[in-house]
């Protein structure tokens, strides 16, 4: 697979926010294992003495037992994220489909048509900005006055949108300008985008529970603190490049997992949602055409 230049420059601004998180862990861990080896080597008898060196057997057992902690830990935090993906892209079906829906069944002179559509661009950003805690003001320039007011007044803003669009859909009914089953098939492309609403909302409120996550980083300090007594005999020196590259690597894969299992926000790996809202934007600017 070739390596473009943007993803190159992405994976290391990646790494050095990565190196930064653990650089406090690597520094106690680099001098417990610095005092270790200097001792065994400058004072060997003493050190004997001591008796501080264990069996090899022990970390071998613990990296083991390790290793499937984090295959079980990146698993579920990559669950998440693939789960919250697929839900974006029903996100990005349904408006589309609803979309589609309001330009062939509502007629042209009606004006819940614009309204509706503009609606559910609202609902999109609103969405988007509810998932990570904020507001979004910026699409509610395109509603009428009195739907900002209603939506700016709300606790849960993408439910009181949706409701807002359900409602103008029963006004056209009442008029006798849809019939029954169109007015229904518009109505359950509203309730399709609130399911996914709930599906995001569960996926951002369901972390990983903390004593889970604790349990394993303290885990992973244990054993490469460990690691030095049972090979400063044969490697020496080696140990502390050998400590540092080995908790870089597990701690990386726990901090990976903590920014995927939030697919929501702004890291890195998190899913472009601002990207995704905007296409959404534009597709139903380019389905609905108005008078």
């Amino acid at each position: 697979m070739k390596l473009d230049k943007q993803s190159l420059k992405l994976a290391l601004v990646f790494k050095g926010a990565i190196v930064r998180r653990l650089l406090a862990g690597m520094f106690v861990l680099t001098s417990i294992t610095i005092v270790l080896v200097y001792l065994h080597n400058n004072n060997a008898d003493e050190y004997k003495k001591l008796n501080m060196t264990i069996s090899g057997a022990l970390p071998g057992y613990m990296g083991a037992a390790l290793g499937l902690l984090l295959v079980f830990r990146n698993s579920t935090a990559y669950d998440k994220w693939w789960e919250a993906r697929k839900e974006v892209g029903a996100l990005v079906n349904t408006s589309r489909n609803l979309a589609i829906t309001l330009n062939g069944l509502l007629p042209f002179n009606t004006p819940e048509r614009k309204e509706v559509s503009n609606l559910l661009i609202s609902f999109v950003f609103n969405m988007k900005a509810h998932l990570r805690d904020q507001v979004d003001k910026v699409s509610l320039d395109i509603l009428s006055k009195e739907d900002r007011m209603l939506v700016e007044n709300a606790k849960h803003k993408p439910v009181v949108i949706a409701n807002i669009m359900t409602n103008k859909i029963e006004n056209v009914w009442k008029r006798n300008l849809i019939s029954d089953i169109q007015q229904s098939l518009l109505i359950e492309k509203i309730h399709g985008l609130v399911d996914i609403l709930g599906k995001c909302e569960r996926i951002k409120n369901t972390p990983i529970p903390m004593a889970y996550m604790y349990l394993l980083k303290f885990l992973i300090n244990l054993y490469v603190i460990m690691l030095p007594f049972s090979l400063v005999d044969e490697i020496g020196w080696l140990c502390v490049p050998l400590v540092i590259l080995l908790y870089y690597i597990l701690m990386s894969i726990v901090i990976t997992a903590e920014e995927i299992e939030e697919p929501f926000g702004y890291d890195l790996n998190d899913l472009e949602m601002d990207k995704i809202a905007l296409n959404i934007k534009n597709n139903i600017e380019e389905i609905v055409t108005h008078d």
